[in-house]
């Protein structure tokens, strides 16, 4: 699975396997990231649940796999390394672009009749959203994309002092942005999953303007929720965020045995 990551295995939280198939999450990553962005989540996280990263192309053991030229290419590449692995109940959590990525892996996957029960987007405007300030789509220099990254914050500053990390950082982060520009910005199609809203209270690409939008993606329940902090919000609280989602996937009406919740919008803490 050269697309898909099991973090327990990378992370060495190992899985209860008391349960059977369990419960599966499935990450996927902001543009410049990797499945290993996702492990300071892993030890908050259920020990019976299954960690699945995606693994875009470009990056990791998919490191010589071509990045697909459009998001409409990519997903019908990870769709079928992704569904044969969705035999029990699961869940889609993207951050920042792979917040864009799981929407459209949820409509994929709906359109199979394997709806998540649960879809989290994370830090990214709406997809209509994205013109309103698209600045970064369009970042071309090497100094444009190290100001990006400086801006942003959640880059550690020895990566950004060691230009060989730092071409290659800047290198996924240029083929990420090239991708998300085709990343369809008209498509109005309206999931029956819940959806969550998250997003950092300082954050300058997805602030509550460009995130609430999302209320009109999905038929059925939805939350927004605010967190202190910028884009990254969700390493900076890493217990938190994850006691959070864990609190948002377990009160799903499409997971059994799941307590009823309605639309809200709230901020952390």
């Amino acid at each position: 699975m050269p697309l898909l990551k099991d973090l327990r295995k990378v992370s060495g939280v190992h899985r209860s396997e008391s349960e059977g198939e369990g419960f599966t999450l499935v990450l996927a990553h902001h543009a410049g990231g990797s499945a290993a962005s996702f492990l300071p989540l892993c030890e908050f996280l259920p020990a019976d649940w299954r960690l699945l990263a995606l693994e875009l192309p470009g990056r990791g053991a998919a490191a010589r796999t071509p990045l697909p030229d459009t998001v409409a290419e990519l997903v019908s590449i990870l769709l079928p390394a992704l569904a044969p692995q969705l035999t029990g109940p699961y869940a889609l959590l993207g951050h920042s672009m792979g917040a864009l990525v799981g929407y459209e892996l949820a409509r994929g996957l709906e359109k199979l009749d394997r709806p998540p029960v649960l879809l989290g987007v994370s830090g990214s405007p709406a997809p209509h959203m994205r013109r309103e300030d698209d600045r970064h789509l369009n970042l071309r220099t090497q100094e444009d994309l190290v100001g990006f990254l400086r801006d942003l914050g959640g880059t550690p500053p020895e990566v950004l002092d060691e230009p060989e990390l730092l071409d290659y950082l800047t290198g996924l982060l240029r083929m990420d942005l090239t991708l998300l520009k085709s990343c369809p910005d008209d498509s109005r199609d309206v999931l029956d999953v819940p959806l969550c809203v998250y997003y950092g209270e300082d954050d300058l690409t997805a602030g509550h303007e460009l995130v609430s939008p999302w209320s009109g993606y999905s038929s059925t329940d939805v939350s927004i929720r605010s967190w202190p902090g910028g884009h990254f919000y969700l390493y900076d609280r890493p217990a938190e965020f994850a006691a959070q989602w864990v609190s948002d996937v377990r009160a799903s009406p499409r997971l059994p045995g799941s307590r009823p919740t309605v639309r809200q919008e709230a901020s952390w803490g």
